[in-house]
């Protein structure tokens, strides 16, 4: 099974900067996303087994889906959240 706290610290080193303007055009709103080819890099599994993961609920929904592209953050807060739940089932 993949170390979740790894996968924490390494999701978020590269990301793609996407801007996004808000309604009122006052404020712009920097969203990073990761490709597929990112995701499987900074997991260390080949592409079967992403897709392996992804089916099982290992890997978060993308919030693209063509081409199919996850939100740096959800990927973080996600691995997180499976480490606290972790943590907490080895108490």
């Amino acid at each position: 099974m993949l170390n979740a706290v790894a996968c924490v610290t390494n999701l978020c080193d590269q990301a793609y900067p996407v801007n996004i303007e808000s309604d009122q055009n006052t404020t712009v709103k920097e969203k990073e996303f990761l490709k597929i080819s990112d995701m499987i890099e900074k997991l260390g599994v080949t592409r079967t087994q992403f897709w392996r993961m992804r089916k099982a609920g290992e890997v978060p929904p993308p919030v693209i889906r063509n081409p199919q592209m996850w939100l740096a953050s959800q990927v973080k807060e996600f691995y997180e959240q499976r480490v606290a739940k972790e943590d907490v089932g080895t108490l």
